[in-house]
């Protein structure tokens, strides 16, 4: 018995001895987290801890070394993010009639400029046109015009049957009536006296109008129309394009009333950019090319605008097998990726 009771007490001591080794052995500085030995330390923003890296790191939402996810929280919005924790005043909503949202231009504003470029990968002379024109944009070339300008100016490229049919970028979109009411080409650009508007009569390719009227290739084309005021800006911001679904978000905005006018007329396009096609000229890449109109009609629609600031949406879906068409048999040949869709709006009168 006093074995087993000197065996218990020489246990008891040893391990009472071990703890008192292993707290003698942990004893000294605390970090700022309470670790002993520990590396944290308290930055210059007052945070606590041992990653150098993210000193005084907000989130978002502002919050220091936050995680937050930032994003439109109503569900009722078109742009809700399911996966946001913080609400970032980014939501944006259906409006599908004009609705006033605000008391409009205080001035005029100067233009921003639209080029309409008009050919057909049947037309031999479209090629270097076309070039010349997108050299105006190409920060590398030569003709670079600058960005205060090439940011104010815009382009869409129309591919027409003009001088022959053939074109699958344009078969895709044209009508099948015979007299053409259904054909965006004839409604745009050829002229037909019975018609109520005729915006165009064009007499072959390439042929480009700016900002409404014919224009020769050069800067000028855009440098002159930007020294003009107009009553009218438009905004696109809060537009979304989710592969080839699009949510465009409208802001017109005017310095004066425009309700006597019969006349102003709003066009919304769809475009791509980075098309590849080799048709019978040899151009193999196109830009901004048209795809259609976003809203309803070929002639645009009437706007009757006040002294005022008003605000619309339009919801629009690219053609999944767009340029796949009854009249032309190389459309497979065409690659594109919904990526590069872009949407260009414009007021004419």
């Amino acid at each position: 018995m006093n074995f087993m009771k000197n065996n218990l007490i020489i246990s008891l001591l040893l391990f009472i001895g071990l703890g008192i080794w292993s707290c003698e052995e942990e004893t000294g500085p605390e970090d700022c987290a309470g670790v002993v030995g520990g590396s944290s330390t308290i930055d210059n923003c007052g945070v606590c801890d041992d990653d150098p890296s993210n000193d005084c790191v907000e989130d978002c939402a502002g919050i220091l070394n936050g995680e937050n996810i930032c994003g439109c929280t109503d569900n009722t919005a078109y742009n809700y993010n399911s996966n946001a924790t913080f609400d970032d005043d980014s939501c944006e909503y259906n409006y599908p009639v004009w609705t006033v949202i605000g008391s409009g231009l205080s001035s005029d504003t100067t233009k921003n400029v639209l080029t309409e470029f008009v050919g057909s990968t049947n037309c031999p002379y479209c090629p270097a046109t076309d070039s010349l024109l997108l050299s105006y944009f190409n920060s590398e070339h030569e003709n670079f015009v600058g960005e205060n300008i090439t940011n104010n100016w815009f382009l869409i490229n129309y591919h027409t049957y003009s001088p022959s049919r053939g074109d699958p970028m344009y078969e895709f979109l044209r009508g099948s009536s015979e007299t053409g009411e259904d054909d965006f080409c004839y409604v745009r650009f050829e002229y037909d006296a019975s018609k109520v508007q005729n915006w165009y009569n064009l007499g072959g390719v390439p042929t480009t109008y700016t900002n409404g009227s014919w224009s020769s290739v050069s800067p000028d084309m855009a440098v002159v129309p930007m020294a003009e005021n107009t009553p009218l800006s438009m905004s696109l911001h809060g537009t979304e394009i989710d592969g080839m679904n699009v949510i465009v978000k409208l802001v017109i905005n005017s310095s004066t009333d425009l309700t006597s006018s019969d006349s102003l007329c709003l066009f919304i396009a769809a475009t791509l950019d980075n098309v590849d096609y080799e048709g019978y000229n040899g151009e193999k890449h196109h830009q901004d090319v048209f795809l259609g109109w976003i809203n309803e009609g070929l002639s645009g629609e009437l706007l009757s605008l006040g002294h005022e600031e008003v605000v619309r949406t339009y919801a629009w879906e690219m053609p999944s097998n767009w340029p796949q068409n009854n009249y032309e048999t190389t459309w497979w040949e065409v690659e594109w990726d919904p990526a590069n869709l872009a949407v260009v709006a414009f007021i004419q009168n």
